[in-house]
């Protein structure tokens, strides 16, 4: 039943990212606005990421299982495959997670130079853009080539989750592939030690969340404060404020607890050996929720783009009208009007 859910959940949550995703990218493509500036190319990568992302998630339909010091991230293979290859492709899984959360970072630090330092925004211009491309594919990459040295499929894990994956996933050996990490193992002596190559690869991965996790949260604080300390007698800044507010509380929360908070559960609970029995289908669960549910965000605090799609679905404008317009007191930009 668990495995029919995540399968079930995996199609759902496909379409989902593929419309929420697609109806982004057309806002961002047919409608037209010079507020958005560069903001308007960190969206179409949010957008092609979240499609990307969704379709490898789609592909491989990973699952998760955590038992006796290990926790396993594993496949199908449903397109059959050679095994090498397999494992590469569901590799591609953790490559989109690291790029998701890194790209994240790059977003907060953009929210930050707009609102604390716009002396500083030519950080987000060409050709100072590579610096974010080869930040944000670094941590891509390092994830990739991490799960596939270092977490591939051993002996010693095949024989620890045999009967633990033929109970809970009624699998065998052959009938999925796993990127893993078990953090204890036994000796010739029978004594458990810490495999510490299994332990400094789960602290490379935390290492990386660490440091885009205190991106978000420096920048996340440093603009919510500044944003309180602002005076303003507008109508119009008065509304900016409140739905910038909304927006960078909105889109802390979400990736928190659909990717850093199951993640952390993920590699935290086989340190102390916790077995989270039909739990643990919850954690790929919860983050594959994240690239259907962030593009909706966006068109919800964007104003015009909320109205675009309740005047179409009213049928007084079409999406797709090219009409010039402008983001008044949306949450993507920063814009005083004089008293």
């Amino acid at each position: 039943m668990l495995l029919d859910f995540q399968q079930t959940y995996a199609h759902v949550t496909f379409g989902l990212s593929i419309f929420s995703n697609s109806l982004l990218l057309s806002l961002l493509i047919f409608r037209r606005d010079k507020n958005l500036g560069s903001y308007k190319y960190l969206m179409f990568a949010f957008s092609f990421l979240g499609l990307f992302f969704s379709i490898v998630d789609f592909s491989n339909k990973p699952m998760v299982h955590i038992y006796g010091g290990a926790y396993l991230v594993f496949s199908l293979n449903s397109f059959g495959l050679p095994h090498f290859l397999a494992n590469w492709f569901n590799a591609l899984n953790c490559s989109c997670y690291g790029m998701t959360i890194s790209l994240l970072a790059v977003h907060f630090i953009y929210r930050y130079l707009a609102v604390c330092r716009p002396n500083q925004m030519n950080w987000f211009m060409w050709p100072h853009t590579i610096v974010w491309f080869i930040f944000c594919s670094e941590i891509s990459f390092e994830w990739w080539i991490t799960a596939v040295l270092y977490a591939g499929e051993t002996r010693v894990i095949d024989e620890l989750v045999k009967d633990s994956m033929k109970t809970n996933y009624n699998l065998t050996k052959g009938e999925f592939i796993y990127a893993a990490s078990l953090y204890y193992r036994t000796n010739e002596k029978g004594e458990k030690t810490i495999s510490w190559p299994d332990v400094l690869f789960a602290v490379n991965i935390v290492k990386l969340i660490t440091i885009c996790m205190t991106i978000v949260l420096f920048c996340g604080i440093a603009t919510f404060r500044k944003l309180r300390t602002l005076r303003h007698t507008s109508k119009r800044t008065t509304t900016l404020q409140q739905q910038l507010f909304k927006a960078l509380v909105t889109q802390t929360v979400i990736p928190v607890l659909t990717m850093f908070l199951p993640a952390a559960v993920m590699m935290i609970s086989p340190l102390f050996e916790v077995t989270l029995g039909s739990y643990e289908g919850l954690i790929m669960t919860v983050i594959t929720t994240y690239p259907c549910v962030d593009p909706m965000v966006v068109i919800f605090f964007v104003r015009d783009f909320r109205h675009a799609i309740w005047q179409t679905i009213r049928c007084k404008r079409c999406l797709y009208s090219r009409e010039t317009y402008s983001l008044r007191g949306t949450a993507v930009s920063f814009i005083t009007e004089p008293n």
